[in-house]
């Protein structure tokens, strides 16, 4: 082919062809040149983006690939000791290697002693209305400040909330509860089902004391949950569903302040009566740096804070004659 080519243009310039003759005549044969070209590359891409596609979109296809790939690192293995890269995000080694510190994890009733400083001047808990989240993230949450919102407006009564977890929420009855606090029944005969049936039985008798404290965790149970619990109105639709959701209920029998694990976003509604609320700071900020903050949520109230800083208790000194006392908490993996 190549000397086809040079007696080609040895005769061209025999015949004394100008430039714009031979680009004349060699036209077809550049656009072939480059068509052949073309196809070389397309026969040696078009493997790879098929690859690429079954490795994207076939989960089948991306184990076996990479299933391959161990087998062959293991091959290699003997010739290139690959396994110092194993764990790092650089292959080629800096100049200037900077340590950093590993910092032990804290515990639940922990936080850093430099958040201390967020809250060691707060004489009180603010309260703040037609709120929008983003105001309420960078206003309180981004500094670690709680703050009630008094206008939530979600609220119910007992008989109302039972009829609707009977109505929508068959998961939740069904379902295994965390977190039980009762004198309804024993630990050990517990149920949803059966603490559900025990409210109503006693529903004839209006004087009689109980309590009910549960955790939703199971995810078909938190689901349910978002039937009958409704979300306040300035919880955005970009932050994530709750992953947790409790149910506090009182029926006149007071109750001691009791401190519930929750963590991450907490938000607390107050759906009837009242409970007494205390939020006390983590160590090593209780050490006489940051005060407890104790305040008593209303129906159709809500609390909004973070657990990076504070531990939840509640509790119920009077409990109202007319009424129940119902609350729900939304605890929500929160990320800035």
């Amino acid at each position: 082919m190549q000397k086809e080519l040079e007696q080609f243009f040895g005769e061209c310039q025999k015949q004394q062809f100008g430039a714009k003759e031979m680009h004349t005549i060699c036209q077809p044969l550049i656009w072939r040149i480059r068509w052949a070209k073309a196809q070389r590359w397309l026969l040696l891409l078009l493997p790879l983006f098929l690859v690429y596609l079954l490795w994207l979109y076939c989960d089948a296809f991306a184990w076996w690939l990479s299933a391959f790939g161990r087998l062959l690192l293991v091959q290699v293995l003997p010739y290139w000791d690959w396994t110092p890269h194993y764990h790092g995000k650089c292959l080629i080694p800096r100049g200037e290697q900077r340590v950093v510190e590993q910092l032990p994890a804290l515990g639940r009733h922990e936080t850093l002693r430099e958040n201390c400083v967020l809250c060691e001047s707060l004489e009180g808990i603010a309260t703040a209305s037609n709120v929008s989240y983003s105001m309420l993230e960078s206003q309180f949450l981004e500094r670690g400040l709680p703050v009630i919102v008094p206008d939530v407006d979600l609220e119910t009564d007992l008989d109302s909330l039972l009829a609707l977890i009977d109505d929508t929420a068959p998961e939740m009855i069904s379902s295994e509860a965390c977190d039980v606090s009762s004198n309804l029944l024993l630990r050990k005969l517990f149920s949803v089902d059966a603490a559900l049936q025990k409210i109503r039985s006693l529903q004839a008798q209006p004087s009689t004391p109980w309590h009910l404290q549960l955790r939703n965790c199971q995810w078909r149970a938190v689901k349910a949950s978002r039937l009958y619990l409704k979300r306040p109105y300035f919880y955005p639709l970009h932050l994530e569903p709750y992953y947790s959701s409790w149910l506090l209920i009182s029926h006149q029998q007071g109750r001691p302040q009791t401190e519930i694990d929750v963590r991450g976003l907490i938000f607390v509604q107050q759906l009837s009566g009242h409970f007494e609320l205390e939020l006390r700071p983590k160590d090593p900020c209780d050490e006489g740096l940051c005060p407890s903050l104790m305040m008593r949520l209303n129906a159709g109230e809500g609390l909004v804070f973070s657990t990076d800083l504070w531990l939840l208790s509640y509790g119920l000194q009077k409990p109202d004659p007319m009424q129940s006392s119902i609350a729900s908490i939304f605890e929500v993996d929160w990320q800035l």
